[in-house]
């Protein structure tokens, strides 16, 4: 099972903190697998790309993402039989997914909290996007610093793209 759709840049770049959203950023789903098929067929279908597959349930209700990173994780665990297991068991907790409401700020939250990966948005059960780590992290880029001093990352009043070049120092509020 794999579906494919246009991949298009996203949107709404530079617009201020207060009224970002992860529909915004969120691109379009590329790819579909079903919870039944194997590793090997998601290893196949992801393999080469940076865009990770949704992983539908039998009700064809998103489950999670299965990323190339993911399948190397369950490769190294279980080198002589991963590509047999079901991709179910890569599902993840419905917490994990964001709405298309979600602010990019809560986004760069979770980040800072956890590991910076692409994250599926679900709005009313179907998935309708996937947020890239890549395009929240180049929207920063266009941010007035005052979006890091919110999150206590970092301060001292230059912009992002000032704080990026290596001539300009900067303070690590931790």
């Amino acid at each position: 099972m794999e579906h494919f759709s246009s991949r298009t840049a996203p949107t709404g770049r530079g617009r201020s903190a207060g009224t970002a959203n992860v529909h915004e950023l969120m691109l379009p789903i590329e790819r579909t697998i079903s919870v039944t098929q194997s590793l090997d067929d998601a290893a196949r279908l992801v393999s080469g790309t940076e865009t990770p597959a949704v992983l539908l349930d039998l009700s064809h209700q998103p489950v999670g993402l299965i990323t190339q990173s993911a399948l190397a994780s369950a490769a190294a665990e279980d080198p002589e039989r991963w590509k047999r297991r079901r991709c179910a068991g890569l599902a993840q907790s419905p917490v994990d997914f964001l709405t298309p409401e979600n602010s990019i700020e809560s986004v760069l939250s979770r980040y800072r909290d956890g590991e910076a990966t692409p994250l599926l948005v679900v709005d009313g059960g179907q998935a309708v996007g996937i947020l890239h780590q890549d395009d929240v992290f180049a929207w920063c880029l266009e941010q007035p610093v005052s979006i890091f001093d919110a999150l206590g990352i970092v301060s001292n009043g230059s912009s992002s793209a000032e704080l990026s070049r290596p001539d300009v120092p900067s303070v690590d509020a931790n």
